[in-house]
C-alpha cells in the first residue's frame, strides 16, 4: 500500500510539474508575441515598415514595450549600417585615387571624397542622437531632448542625401555610381525609419 501511495504521489508530482512548465512556456510565448506586436505597431508608422520590423523584431525581447529602448536600438543599428555604407564609399574612393581612370577624372575622386566626408558626419550625428536619447531619464526637459534627437537624425539623413547629389552633377564611372547609390539609399531608408520612430516617440 505504501508503495502504491508513493507511486501515486510521484505521478501527481510529475503531472503538476509538467503542467507548470507548459503554463510557463505559454506565458513566455505570449509575452514574446506581445513584444513583437509592439515592435510591429511602431514600425507601421515608418516609411518602410517591412525593413523596420525585420531589423528590430530580433531585439523584441530586449525592447519589450519600451519606446526609448526601441529608438535606442534602432539608432545603434543605424550607426552600424552607416559604418558599413561608409566603408564601401571609402574603398571606392581609395580605388579611384589609385586607378588611372580616377587620376584622369579627378572630379570622380573629389566627389567620392566629399561623399565619404558626408557619411562620416552622418555617423557622428547618429551617435550624438544616441547620447541625447540617453539623457532623457536624467532631465526634466524631455520634449527638448527628443527634439534634439530628431534634429541629429534629420541632419544625418540630409548628409546621406548630399553624398549622392554630387553624382548627378558630374559624369562618373557607372559601376561606381551604382554601388554608392545602392548603399547610400539603403542607409537612407534605415535612417528615415529611425527618424519616424523618434518622431512618434511618446515618453
Amino acid at each position: 500500500m505504501s508503495q502504491f501511495l508513493y507511486s501515486l504521489t510521484l505521478v501527481v508530482f510529475v503531472f503538476l510539474v509538467s503542467t507548470n512548465i507548459h503554463k510557463t512556456t505559454a506565458t513566455l510565448s505570449s509575452y514574446s508575441q506581445n513584444h513583437k506586436t509592439f515592435v510591429k505597431t511602431a514600425c507601421n508608422s515608418t516609411t518602410n515598415p517591412e525593413k523596420c520590423y525585420k531589423s528590430l523584431s530580433t531585439y523584441s525581447s530586449t525592447i519589450k514595450s519600451n519606446p526609448i529602448r526601441l529608438c535606442t536600438i534602432a539608432l545603434s543599428l543605424n550607426v552600424r549600417a552607416a559604418k558599413e555604407a561608409t566603408s564601401v564609399v571609402y574603398k571606392l574612393f581609395k580605388k579611384s585615387q589609385r586607378s588611372i581612370a580616377g587620376r584622369k577624372n579627378k572630379m570622380e575622386t573629389l566627389i567620392l571624397k566629399d561623399c565619404f566626408e558626408e557619411m562620416k558626419d552622418a555617423i557622428i550625428e547618429l551617435k550624438q542622437a544616441i547620447t541625447e536619447l540617453k539623457t532623457l531619464r536624467d532631465s526634466g526637459s524631455v520634449a527638448e531632448h527628443i527634439a534634439n534627437v530628431r534634429t541629429w537624425v534629420s541632419s544625418a539623413l540630409t548628409d546621406e542625401g548630399t553624398c549622392t547629389d554630387g553624382f548627378e552633377e558630374v559624369i562618373v564611372n557607372k559601376e561606381t555610381k551604382k554601388k554608392v547609390t545602392k548603399v547610400v539609399e539603403e542607409l537612407a531608408t534605415t535612417t528615415s525609419n529611425t527618424l519616424a520612430l523618434i518622431t512618434n516617440l511618446r515618453y
